[in-house]
C-alpha cells in the first residue's frame, strides 16, 4: 500500500484552496511533506473561464505550490450529500490516505462550500469503517480542520507563512480567468480588486497575532488534535 498524503485540502472549485490555504500548502511541500488539493469540481458554472481553463490553470497552481492535485469532476452547484457522491469522495480518502484533511468553512455565503463541508466530514468518518461498502481500503484523518470563510471569527491556530507568500501569491495568481482585472471578461465579486485585498488583509490580520509578515488561519473541533499540532509543528521546523 503506498503512503499517503501529510496533507489534503479539499476544495468545492478550484482555486478554494489557494484563497485560503495557499502558504500552508507551499509550506507543507517546502518542509519535504507530501501535500495535495482534491476539487471537488471543476468549476463549471462559474461566471468566467471554461472548465478547461480553469483545470489548466488548477495544475499550474499546484505545480507552483509543489503539491499534487486530484479533481473528482462532480457537476458544479449540483452535487448533492448523497450515497454516490459521498462514496466517491471516501474512495478518494482510502486512495490518498491522507493524516490531515483540511475542508471548506462549514459556514459561508457559497452553498457549495457548505455542502462540501458536510460532505467532506461524513465521507472522511465512513471511509475509516471497515465494513462499509466502498472500493479500498479502510481509512479515517487523523484529525481535521476548516479554513476560512466570509466571517470567519477568531481562529483556533495561525501559522506564520511569511517565507513563501510571494509563492503563493504566485499560485493565486496562476487563476487569471477568475481573479485578473479584465475589462473585455464579465464582471465578478472575486474578481474585483478588493477581493485580492481581503485575502492579503487577512493574513497580514492574521499575521499580527505572530507579529510576523504573514499568516493563515485554521479552525477545528476542541481539543486541537494530536495530528493537527503535530503537522503545525513540522511547518515550523
Amino acid at each position: 500500500m503506498s503512503e499517503g498524503l501529510d496533507l489534503l485540502v479539499l476544495g468545492a472549485h478550484p482555486d478554494d484552496a489557494e484563497v485560503h490555504v495557499g502558504g500552508l500548502l507551499a509550506l507543507a511541500a517546502k518542509r519535504g511533506l507530501k501535500a495535495g488539493i482534491l476539487d471537488l469540481t471543476s468549476g463549471d458554472l462559474g461566471t468566467r473561464g471554461t472548465p478547461e481553463t480553469r483545470h489548466e490553470e488548477a495544475m499550474a497552481s499546484a505545480t507552483i505550490l509543489g503539491v499534487e492535485r486530484h479533481i473528482l469532476n462532480f457537476p458544479d452547484g449540483r452535487f448533492t450529500e448523497e450515497e454516490a457522491y459521498r462514496l466517491k469522495l471516501m474512495a478518494k480518502l482510502r486512495e490518498l490516505r491522507p493524516e490531515v484533511l483540511i475542508l471548506p468553512a462549514p459556514e459561508d455565503r457559497h452553498p457549495d462550500h457548505r455542502r462540501a463541508h458536510r460532505l467532506g466530514r461524513e465521507a472522511a468518518y465512513y471511509a475509516g469503517l471497515k465494513n462499509y461498502p466502498c472500493e479500498g481500503s479502510p481509512w479515517r484523518p487523523k484529525a481535521i480542520a476548516w479554513m476560512a470563510g466570509e466571517t470567519p471569527g477568531q481562529p483556533d491556530l495561525v501559522v506564520d507563512v511569511s517565507e513563501v507568500w510571494d509563492q503563493r501569491m504566485k499560485a493565486f495568481d496562476a487563476f487569471g480567468s477568475q481573479f485578473s482585472q479584465d475589462a473585455l471578461a464579465a464582471p465578478t465579486r472575486i474578481a474585483h480588486p478588493a477581493f485580492r485585498r481581503g485575502v492579503e488583509g487577512r493574513a497580514m490580520h492574521y499575521a499580527s497575532f505572530l507579529l510576523c509578515g504573514w499568516a493563515e488561519a485554521l479552525w477545528c473541533d476542541r481539543p486541537v488534535p494530536e495530528a493537527l499540532l503535530r503537522l503545525l509543528e513540522k511547518l515550523r521546523s
